[in-house]
């Protein structure tokens, strides 16, 4: 019996009975983004065909499963030329291989196997995917990548991880990117296997950081990374309402509107942008404009929570991809206080949270009693945080911050 060609862009190889296969994959199916953080997204898998000359075919079955030449799912497909496989399990291997059969139920032979691995990243993301199972072969292999991937992608040629970083250029886009696996002790087992990656849009909300002495006024700025044109904002602040005090709202170009509305503890904040000027890249959008409550005597970091961030893109599609980074303010009260700050390769550095005066600040190596602190510096605190680097030679170090 003569069997199917399949056509396109990912072929599988001929078999002895002349089977061919190749595959176009289909976008993505997401999940609801309210669906809890175990939830797996699906993807499916499209496979295209040209129809068999021999008179006696009067269809075509497919075969697929996680591990190779062990097929655990069968569909028969009738005779179309194409077939959907769905809700394939993202990030997961899928071995698939085709027959042709007669009226009577007769079967060609397998044609060749091909892999095919659906995921979702995000621009900037990255990726790293080892391509097959150890398992599938104790032969020594050679991975090698098609020309046609997208530059920066790479693969390790002994152990398959392949390695992609999406710039933002590349947000909304479906790429596919072909590996090549050649089996050095048994060319039969060579297979070629298709990553379909799709790079979702992205929209990211940054809420900055302020510090502000008790009873005055700062502002904390708001800043939009975007991979597309946003043309309408929504952001939602944990707010401590009876501490940070009358907040309102400033806008930045190319920002054109802007509302701010203080519900209980929280802030729902709105921004539009001109249709003729959308928001791209990475911009300041806003800041919001607060005053820290008086008669506030220890020093207090307030973290600030986003949710429910939405934006639209020029044309008014809503982004599928939307996430926002939490703020913080720091209400620097009577008493001072010592923040480390974690960056090992800079060396040791502080920030300095105190009220206007001079300072001193002191260290020691141990804090068996009795304790013997050894002044480090004298300074003047000009701002309500001040950063100080240190880089003693001691392996550990305690230190206070005492006012002269």
């Amino acid at each position: 019996m003569q069997c199917p060609d399949f056509v396109n862009a990912y072929c599988f190889g001929l078999s002895s009975r002349k089977v061919r296969t190749a595959l176009n994959f289909l976008l993505p199916m997401l999940l609801a983004a309210s669906l809890p953080c175990s939830a797996q997204t699906t993807v499916n898998a499209n496979l295209t065909w040209i129809a068999s000359s021999d008179p006696s075919v009067t269809g075509y079955d497919i075969y697929y499963g996680g591990v190779s030449q062990q097929f655990t799912n069968w569909v028969d497909v009738g005779t179309v030329t194409n077939t959907v496989v769905p809700d394939l399990v993202e990030n997961t291997i899928y071995f698939f291989a085709a027959k042709a059969h007669d009226g009577a139920g007769n079967e060609s032979d397998f044609s060749n196997e091909a892999a095919f691995t659906g995921l979702n990243i995000t621009p900037e993301g990255g990726m790293h995917l080892r391509m097959l199972p150890k398992s599938y072969t104790s032969d020594p292999l050679v991975f090698s990548l098609d020309a046609s991937a997208p530059p920066g992608a790479t693969i390790n040629p002994t152990n398959g991880i392949l390695s992609w970083m999406p710039g933002y250029a590349y947000a909304a886009t479906t790429n596919y990117l072909d590996v090549q696996v050649t089996d050095m002790a048994n060319p039969a087992l060579n297979i070629s296997e298709t990553v379909m990656v799709v790079v979702s849009d992205d929209l990211e909300f940054q809420v900055g950081a302020a510090s502000v002495w008790a009873g005055q006024s700062a502002s904390l700025p708001l800043t939009v990374t975007s991979s597309t044109s946003v043309s309408n904002l929504q952001v939602t602040l944990n707010w401590p309402g009876d501490q940070l005090l009358n907040p309102t709202l400033t806008c930045f170009s190319p920002m054109v509107a802007g509302s701010l509305i203080q519900q209980g503890n929280q802030l729902l904040i709105q921004l539009q942008t001109s249709t003729t000027q959308p928001l791209t890249g990475t911009s300041p959008v806003a800041q919001v404009n607060f005053q820290a409550a008086s008669g506030q005597t220890s020093t207090v970091i307030y973290s600030l929570a986003a949710s429910n961030p939405s934006g639209n893109t020029a044309d008014g599609t809503a982004y599928a991809n939307v996430s926002a980074q939490a703020g913080e303010v720091v209400v620097v009260g009577n008493q001072p206080m010592l923040r480390p700050q974690g960056n090992a390769g800079a060396g040791r550095a502080l920030t300095l949270y105190a009220s206007p005066g001079n300072y001193q600040l002191l260290y020691t190596t141990s804090l068996l009693a009795p304790v013997a602190w050894t002044p480090l510096m004298s300074y003047q605190q000009t701002n309500s945080a001040q950063s100080v680097a240190l880089d003693p030679p001691l392996p550990a170090v305690f230190y206070q911050l005492q006012q002269l």
